[in-house]
């Protein structure tokens, strides 16, 4: 119960932002929608003006304190690898989640402030849960689960609210299904409809504007992770190359689903752009990637270096832990060409150890058979 209750609110997160100051000044709304599409470009000069700008205007409101909050995530990711930015990070949480609680003991229903109550208790638990604070990101993210509740009820008010309903009505069907030992334990929650899910992700995408990235990102993520499908994936996908190319969150997705499609050739391109970042985590990727487009080309040898090579770097939780479990299943195929039936079925359950792809996890199984 603790796992799922934290997994729904981390996946729940988004900038969703409802009545009240902020959407009644056009002039702030398009500030906000200009100051993230530069911050998802990377242009975080730019857009830390734009952010400052807001606060000077709204000292009073959280807004400013997400979006930096936000900014720095993005700026230095994963965050876990830089210790001061850490600080950072947490401290404009603190600040956000200080003013919405001003303003919800003012109006106990502002949906804005419930909104960023919600959002800044989901940062912190995701935060916690990145550094394996595991006890702490469960009590956070209880304290944010009513906050959530009251969203699913305001999605018809404030169309921002699309995608963390979309997630929640997904995951709580999704998630007991692929993890059953925690099906006893959801009848605590609110029930979950997996076609409506993907339903309200996808007009998240095209009806919402702070949370239009994030809904199309994770649409893509549950096409490829659940569904697996991903062509459906791939539209998503380049719904955000085309705008933001130089995101590489973005980059290691496409490089993901562009190899699940066995477009190797448009594939090495963004593992090529992978590959010449310092941080572990995108070279896990590019590694991991390229050693499955080689393996599936019967180049052992090469295939063998690469995914070793990946699999001998960390993984991380969110992001690239299924990576690991591809890789290992693509050398346990190498190992079989080899005649070595043992260590083929050594590196299956290495596999489904970890693996939560339910392609990744059907195709392991029948290879045990």
């Amino acid at each position: 119960m603790k796992k799922i209750i934290t997994l729904l609110l981390l996946l729940s997160i988004s900038f969703n932002i409802s009545k009240a100051q902020i959407l009644n000044d056009t002039n702030v709304r398009h500030q906000i929608q200009l100051g993230l599409e530069k911050m998802y470009s990377y242009d975080f000069k730019e857009s830390t003006e734009i952010f400052q700008k807001i606060r000077t205007r709204y000292p009073s409101h959280p807004v400013s304190y997400t979006l930096m909050a936000l900014q720095t995530e993005l700026q230095y990711f994963p965050l876990k690898d830089y210790p001061a930015q850490q600080k950072v990070y947490l401290n404009y949480l603190i600040q956000s989640r200080n003013l919405a609680e001003a303003m919800l003991d003012k109006e106990e229903d502002d949906i804005e402030a419930n909104f960023f109550e919600l959002a800044t208790l989901g940062y912190i638990a995701a935060y916690d849960a990145d550094n394996q604070e595991f006890m702490k990101a469960v009590g956070v993210a209880k304290k944010a689960y009513s906050y959530l509740k009251k969203g699913l009820e305001w999605t018809e008010k404030q169309p921002e609210f699309l995608f963390s309903s979309g997630i929640y009505n997904y995951y709580r069907v999704e998630y007991p299904e692929t993890h059953a030992l925690i099906k006893p334990f959801m009848f605590f929650f609110a029930d979950g409809n997996k076609k409506l899910g993907l339903q309200q992700l996808d007009l998240a995408t095209r009806k919402t504007i702070f949370v239009k990235n994030e809904a199309t990102f994770y649409a893509g993520y549950v096409y490829m992770k659940y569904e697996g499908t991903p062509t459906k994936a791939l539209h998503y996908n380049t719904m955000l190359i085309e705008k933001f190319p130089d995101n590489l969150l973005y980059q290691m997705q496409r490089a993901e689903i562009l190899t699940a499609l066995n477009k190797f050739e448009e594939a090495d391109d963004y593992v090529a752009k992978l590959q010449k970042q310092k941080g572990i985590m995108f070279q896990c990727a590019a590694s991991i990637f390229k050693g499955i487009q080689l393996e599936r080309q019967h180049k052992d040898d090469q295939a063998e270096a690469y995914l070793i090579k990946g699999v001998k770097m960390p993984y991380d939780e969110r992001f690239t832990k299924d990576y690991h479990a591809l890789a290992y299943l693509s050398l346990a195929k190498i190992e079989r060409r080899k005649g070595n039936q043992d260590k083929a079925k050594e590196y299956v359950k290495k596999c489904l150890k970890i693996a939560e792809y339910k392609s990744t996890t059907a195709e392991a199984k029948v290879f045990l058979k």
